[in-house]
C-alpha cells in the first residue's frame, strides 16, 4: 500500500490485516478491509482498480464498491494489461536488464525497511499524540476553528455514504451542508474506512479523528436493557441530535414463516443474521439475544442475505432500504420478503469520543447547522434529491 495513505492504510492493517505484498499472475483471498482500488495498487503500482474488476467479474458482480470476505480474485498477468515489459533483443541489453532489475530490488527493499520504521514511528507518535491530548489543559488546546477537523465514515451504505454516490452519500451531503452553515470558516476532511468495526475499535479512541458518522444512537437512559457493545458506545461517545431516522426491521424466506409472525416470541430458537458494528439495541429492547436466539456477525448486510438462501440463518436484520437495494441486486426479490409487522425507527448520528476535548463543540457545530438546515427547507431538498437518485439508479 502506499505509505503516504497514514490513516487509512495503517488503520486498515491494524485492525483486519489488509492486503500484503502480491503478485501478478497469481491469485488473492480478499481479507477483511480489502479494496480493489488500493490491491491494484500493491499489485501494479497504478489506482485503475478496473484491471481486476474486469478479470473478476464473475466472482464480484456488477458492483466494485462490494467485495466479500474469503472470494478468491485472479490477478492478470502484466503482459495481459499491457504492462510487461518488453523483452531484451541483445546480450547488452540482457545484461542492462538483469542489472536494472537488481538496482530495483535494492531500492525496494530499502524503501520497505524505511516504511517498517516510519510505521513504528507513526504508530507511536500517534499515541503520544493521543496521551497528550487527554491529558494536556484545556487552556493549552488550540481553538477549534485554527485546526483541521477529521471526520470518518464508511462505504457500501447507500443511499447514506459511499464515495462513488452523489455527494459521497446522502448522510455525507447532509453533515458537510450542516458543517457549511454553521461554520463556514471551520476547516474539516472527511475520511474513508470500509473497516466500519474499525472506527469505535481503533481508529476513534486514540483520537486520530474527531468524529465518525453514521450511526445508531443506543437507548442509553435504560442501560439494564443494553448489550454490552451498546452499553460501551454510550459510556464512551457523545451523540449528535439526529440527522436522519430509518426503519429496522427483519427480513426471511418467503414461505418460512417468519416472515409473517406478528411476535417477537416467535423468533425463539432461531439465528439472526445482523452485520459486525451494527447496534443491538432494539433487539435486546424485546428479548433477542443469546441464548434466546443464535446471533450471527458477518461483515456486510451482503453475507447475511447469502446465509439466509442457503439456510445457515433464519432472519435477517437490517434496515429497510439497504435491504431492498441488496435483495435487487443479488437476485433474490421474491424469494426474501420483508415482515412488516416488527419494524423500529431508529436515528442515525453523528458521534464523538469523550476523550475528544472538542468533540461537544463539534456536535455543538453539527446541531445548529442541522437547525438551519430544517428550518429553511434545504434538508428536506438534500434528502429528497438523494432518494430519487437512488430510485432512479438502484
Amino acid at each position: 500500500m502506499r505509505p503516504n495513505l497514514i490513516i487509512s492504510s495503517l488503520a486498515l492493517a491494524a485492525a483486519a490485516g489488509a492486503a500484503s505484498a502480491q503478485e501478478a499472475c497469481s491469485t488473492y483471498e480478499i481479507q477483511r478491509g480489502d479494496s480493489l482500488r488500493e490491491l491494484t495498487i500493491e499489485v501494479y503500482s497504478i489506482e485503475d482498480f478496473r484491471i481486476i474488476f474486469d478479470a473478476n467479474r464473475d466472482v464480484i458482480g456488477n458492483n466494485p464498491n462490494i467485495i466479500r470476505v474469503g472470494d478468491v480474485l485472479t490477478l492478470p498477468c502484466l503482459e495481459d494489461i499491457g504492462r510487461a515489459p518488453a523483452k531484451p533483443q541483445t546480450e547488452a541489453e540482457a545484461m542492462a536488464a538483469e542489472m536494472a532489475s537488481e538496482l530495483v530490488k535494492a531500492a525496494e527493499d530499502r524503501a520497505a525497511k524505511a516504511i517498517a520504521e516510519a510505521k513504528k514511528e507513526i504508530e507511536a507518535a500517534r499515541s503520544e499524540a493521543a496521551a497528550l491530548i487527554r491529558n494536556a489543559d484545556a487552556a493549552e488546546q488550540p481553538e477549534i476553528r485554527d485546526r483541521q477537523l477529521l471526520l470518518i465514515t464508511g462505504g457500501n451504505y447507500a443511499p447514506f455514504t459511499d464515495e462513488a454516490l452523489p455527494h459521497r452519500g446522502l448522510y455525507t451531503n447532509l453533515v458537510e451542508t450542516a458543517m457549511l452553515r454553521a461554520a463556514p470558516e471551520q476547516a474539516y476532511k472527511i475520511q474513508f474506512v470500509n473497516d466500519w468495526s474499525s472506527h469505535l475499535d481503533l481508529l476513534m479512541p486514540t483520537l486520530a479523528f474527531d468524529a465518525t458518522f453514521p450511526w445508531s444512537r443506543p437507548v442509553c437512559e435504560e442501560p439494564a436493557a443494553l448489550s454490552e457493545k451498546d452499553r460501551n458506545r454510550c459510556e464512551t461517545y457523545n451523540f449528535s441530535n439526529p440527522f436522519y431516522e430509518v426503519v429496522d426491521t427483519f427480513f426471511a424466506r418467503e414461505g418460512s414463516g417468519y416472515e409473517q409472525t406478528l411476535t417477537y416470541a416467535d423468533f425463539a430458537g432461531t439465528t439472526i443474521c445482523r452485520p459486525e458494528g451494527w447496534s443491538l439495541s432494539h433487539m435486546d429492547s424485546v428479548g433477542l439475544y443469546e441464548p434466546a436466539i443464535s446471533l450471527m456477525r458477518p461483515v456486510s448486510p451482503d453475507d447475511c442475505f447469502h446465509a439466509l438462501m442457503d439456510g445457515t440463518t433464519d432472519i435477517v436484520a437490517i434496515e429497510a432500504h439497504l435491504a431492498v437495494e441488496a435483495i435487487g441486486r443479488l437476485g433474490y426479490e421474491h424469494r426474501i420478503i420483508e415482515n412488516p409487522n416488527l419494524a423500529a425507527i431508529k436515528s442515525l448520528n453523528v458521534m464523538t469520543h469523550k476523550d475528544n476535548p472538542d468533540g461537544e463543540a463539534i456536535l455543538e457545530t453539527l446541531n445548529q447547522g442541522l437547525a438551519i438546515m430544517q428550518q429553511s427547507g434545504e434538508w428536506r431538498d438534500i434528502v429528497s434529491t438523494a432518494l430519487r437518485h437512488q430510485m432512479e439508479n438502484g
